[in-house]
């Protein structure tokens, strides 16, 4: 099936579906991390955080789930912490989430792991620059919950609750004023994105996302590249955990990855890892 969709140009998206996809390892994460709400490994540890209105921590997990770390960011805030990446052997946390269009102090949070602390090194404020109406809007397409670092950029996907595309936008590097965000492209996942990861290795791009009733979706697209977006090529999976809320992914390699989902009426936080 091919979809047509434009930002700065037309490009061709081949879009196929996927059976559920093998649950291979299933945990239960303790319940400081009931919101976890992005995931990342940085030196062959994972790292996750809770989303709005949570302490401004960082946690190191085991692969079994364990907590193993906490470490404060101090003298900073969780307004609504979205996703998680790993760049240039820093931490990059998005403070980005924007249910209701209202925010003006959208920021990246850059994090060093020095002498067993967690040092912010930098705070990077950006903006949508098509944003220009700050009033409440429950269907806002200013909001965005995956964030990657790919060819020495970050690049963040939004989740627009009308359209159910998400946007891909370019973040600016420096904390020097308050710059815009880039659009370069938009897909037609047909669900709400909440989770981005980039294999570096394989050139493979994972995003979670959810759709009606409760489904939880894995999308992934095989040799990834920013300068060659005009033929995006993506697979639908189908996750057996209807009713979750899947909101952080990493990926392990070509095959498996890790997936994080906050407590729901039907599930308790937990750890997963899935064959893709």
């Amino acid at each position: 099936m091919k979809k047509q969709f434009s930002t700065l140009a037309f490009f061709v998206v081949a879009t196929s579906f996927g059976f559920t996809q093998e649950v291979l390892e299933h945990y239960e994460l303790p319940l400081v991390l009931e919101e976890t709400s992005g995931l990342t490994m940085l030196n062959d540890t994972l790292w996750t955080h809770n989303d709005s209105g949570n302490e401004a921590a960082l946690y190191a997990i085991s692969t079994k789930g364990k907590l193993l770390a906490k470490k404060k960011l101090t003298k900073h805030i969780n307004i609504d912490w979205e996703d998680i990446t790993t760049a240039n052997g820093r931490l990059v946390v998005a403070d980005m989430g924007n249910n209701f269009g209202t925010r003006k102090n959208l920021y990246l949070l850059e994090v060093a792991l020095e002498h067993h602390e967690a040092v912010v090194l930098d705070s990077i404020p950006f903006y949508y620059p098509e944003q220009t109406d700050y009033s409440f809007n429950q269907a806002t397409p200013f909001d965005a919950e995956g964030l990657i670092f790919i060819d020495g950029q970050l690049l963040l996907f939004s989740k627009n609750r009308k359209t159910k595309t998400t946007e891909l936008y370019l973040l600016p590097r420096s904390s020097a004023e308050n710059k815009a965000a880039k659009k370069i492209g938009s897909l037609p996942v047909g669900s709400l994105i909440t989770g981005a990861d980039f294999d570096h290795v394989s050139k493979t791009l994972v995003l979670t996302g959810y759709g009606s009733s409760h489904n939880q979706y894995l999308y992934v697209i095989r040799n990834f590249n920013l300068e060659s977006l005009a033929e995006v090529d993506f697979t639908q999976h189908a996750l057996d955990f209807k009713g979750a809320q899947i909101e952080a992914v990493y990926i392990i390699d070509a095959h498996q990855v890790w997936i994080t989902s906050e407590k729901t009426s039907a599930y308790p936080a937990f750890l997963a890892k899935i064959a893709i």
